[in-house]
């Protein structure tokens, strides 16, 4: 079972865990995505342990073996601190509208699979506070009948919007950025058709972080003001990404701009032979939040990766190769930066990716076996 794990913020503390729609709000601030069928398990935190949050997927969990994962994964929380936790099931994104059978089958399934997991794993300290539902814009209880220890389903009221949450507001208070729900930009796949790649240089001596910053200012003024550009301000904007696409093409810079996504916000180098040991074995490497999630750096890279797939229907065979090579390229460049951020479920999302377009692939395989394990990254979040 792949999972995403993410700090609260170290000094604050899930006040609300026990409210569905709360948890819910916290959960999509802090792994900047609203999250959909998925477990979200959260621990409050005390004066010397951070809050923490991690999600997990439904459909991981109800597979064959769900439940013995998912102790591993209990335990693990229970090593960090997490001894007392809230557990949410999310059905769709809690709010869509599903048939009330459906429903009912899937919390039953999955709370059964919650609660024998932490019954495996023994008494006190560890325990559960909470386990509830989320879903059909409802909340749900789950608890254990007294008399034939079956799973009760109890419908508690309306869950309430993600505007209308006390996590909601506070984050609009202190000023952190809202997740908004992901939505295709057809403007990005216009722009991939249009591109004219120039052919990979195997000894090219350019630096892709500086191709980075010119390809990061050209996808903010295309995307901020385009329909103020003339068409050949709008061209030359555009013809700013083809360098960056072409150069990641080459391993080496590839590699590079890996190095230099680790590097940032930092003073330390990175030895580039040992980059993945270094991230595995040294806990000072802590990932900036421009390269977590919802991070500047980190949406300009899946605004590049979604222009490289479009890219590989251009006019010549020699282009479509080259956005082959860079859409590769940047799948795992994202990958490496979730696995990074402990988000486990969404860097195996991208390696199902990568094995369904390029199954011939050789970098697949040791990501796979990065995200499904998982290896884990020495630095912790809220550490």
């Amino acid at each position: 079972m792949t999972t995403n794990i993410s700090p609260t913020g170290r000094g604050r503390h899930l006040l609300d865990a026990h409210d569905p729609a709360e948890l819910l709000a916290e959960a999509r601030l802090c792994l900047r995505e609203p999250p959909s069928d998925c477990l979200i398990l959260a621990s409050t935190g005390g004066l010397e342990t951070p809050a923490m949050i991690t999600r997990s997927s439904l459909t991981d969990l109800l597979a064959p073996g769900g439940g013995a994962d998912l102790e591993r994964h209990l335990a693990l929380m229970r090593e960090r601190g997490g001894s007392a936790l809230h557990a949410l099931i999310v059905i769709g994104d809690g709010y869509q509208r599903l048939l009330e059978p459906v429903t009912e089958e899937v919390l039953r399934r999955a709370g059964t699979t919650v609660l024998e997991a932490v019954q495996t794993l023994g008494p006190a300290p560890f325990g559960l506070l909470s386990l509830r539902g989320a879903a059909s814009s409802s909340c749900w209880e789950l608890s254990r009948s007294r008399r034939d220890d079956t799973l009760r389903l109890s419908h508690t009221g309306p869950l309430r919007p993600f505007s209308d949450t006390r996590a909601a507001a506070t984050a609009v208070l202190v000023g952190r950025p809202i997740p908004r729900p992901e939505r295709a930009d057809p403007r990005l796949r216009e722009i991939g058709l249009g591109l004219r790649l120039p052919a990979p240089d195997l000894a090219s001596d350019e630096d892709p972080g500086a191709l980075f910053a010119a390809a990061r200012d050209a996808l903010e003024t295309l995307g901020g003001g385009a329909g103020e550009l003339t068409d050949p301000e709008t061209m030359t904007k555009c013809e700013q990404l083809a360098p960056l696409l072409s150069a990641i093409a080459v391993d080496r810079l590839h590699w590079e701009l890996l190095a230099q996504c680790v590097e940032h916000g930092g003073t330390t180098a990175i030895d580039r032979e040992s980059l993945l040991q270094a991230l595995v074995s040294d806990a000072q490497w802590v990932p900036h939040e421009d390269v977590c999630a919802g991070g500047r750096w980190y949406v300009a890279l899946e605004k590049l990766r979604l222009i490289a797939a479009s890219a590989t229907e251009g006019a010549s065979s020699g282009e479509r190769g080259t956005a082959r090579s860079a859409w590769r390229a940047l799948t795992a460049l994202l990958v490496l930066l979730a696995w990074w951020n402990h988000r486990f479920a969404t860097a195996g999302r991208l390696v199902d990716e990568l094995w369904d377009r390029e199954p011939d692939s050789t970098l697949a395989p040791l990501l796979s076996r990065m995200t499904d394990t998982p290896i884990f990254p020495a630095w912790w979040p809220s550490t």
